[in-house]
């Protein structure tokens, strides 16, 4: 048995008014197998494809990406300048971003259009087993924030040892609201319980690293309905606080019930700060 990791491409450049018109349209995700642990824990049944569609701003860190025209991510906006993404979604050699938008194929005001060939991959990533994968992709000029465009907050040193196991979790993005349909128009979120490592691992394997962060698939909630490379995040009321990044999610769909795969944030926050220059605070 074999766990599907689904990738989705992303793309940036310079900084031009967006035209949103036939964003993500036809576009395929990459897709990458990884083995499951022999003897894995069965899940229940699930009953649904749990998600919902988010309202214009929710998600003001939430950027759409398009990797060499051909490919689609999601990913999140940590400064003016970066996004945050996974590193299997910049493999390509040019990226198209659209910064504050919600719908694809609609014009969203206020939203703007990035083209860029500019990023940086953790030089770690392993494409077998997933570790480190993590990148950020840099904009040709600063974006300007707004009511549709803000920043996700990157957790502080001193959050560093949190797991954050038993907490709920939000994830956002233009991912698949059912198990054969395509690329979503409009942004959609699902809240997601995050569970040990020790619980992960025991259907993964060892492609849970302690860099690993997992959620639960319990009633077949899941980043289907989020894009790879985009923000696994916790709601501070006024705020997101980003905690993951998505990775992977099992083969047998993502709305089998089995447990999504994030990279920890927190496990990064060196390498962030050293590629973007972000203060990291204390």
């Amino acid at each position: 048995m074999i766990s599907l990791v689904f990738i989705f491409g992303l793309l940036l450049a310079a900084v031009q008014a967006a035209s949103t018109g036939g964003f993500g349209v036809g576009l395929t995700p990459k897709n990458i197998y990884v083995p499951l642990v022999e003897g894995a824990p069965k899940v229940p049944a699930p009953k649904i494809v749990n998600g919902s569609p988010a309202a214009r701003g929710q998600f003001p860190h939430q950027v759409a990406v398009t990797i060499d025209g051909s490919s689609f991510c999601g990913g999140s906006l940590i400064s003016e300048s970066y996004v945050l993404t996974a590193a299997h979604c910049a493999q390509g050699s040019q990226f198209q971003i659209l910064v504050g938008g919600h719908s694809l194929s609609a014009s969203n005001d206020g939203s703007v259009t990035v083209l860029t060939s500019s990023k940086v991959v953790h030089s770690g990533y392993n494409t077998q087993t997933l570790q480190n994968d993590i990148a950020v992709l840099k904009f040709p000029n600063p974006v300007t924030l707004g009511d549709n465009i803000k920043l996700v907050n990157l957790p502080s040193y001193s959050q560093a040892s949190e797991t954050f196991s038993g907490q709920n979790a939000l994830v956002s993005g233009w991912g698949k609201t059912s198990e054969n349909g395509g690329v979503s128009d409009t942004i959609n979120f699902v809240d997601l319980d995050i569970i040990s490592n020790s619980v992960c691992s025991s259907y993964y394997g060892n492609i849970i690293f302690s860099t690993t962060i997992c959620a639960s698939g319990s009633g077949g909630r899941s980043t289907c309905n989020g894009d790879s490379g985009g923000a696994l995040v916790i709601n501070n009321g006024n705020s997101y606080l980003q905690i993951g990044v998505v990775s992977f999610v099992s083969s047998l769909g993502c709305a089998s019930g089995y447990p999504s795969g994030y990279v920890r944030v927190t496990s990064y926050l060196d390498w962030i700060s050293d590629q973007t220059g972000i203060n990291i605070a204390p």
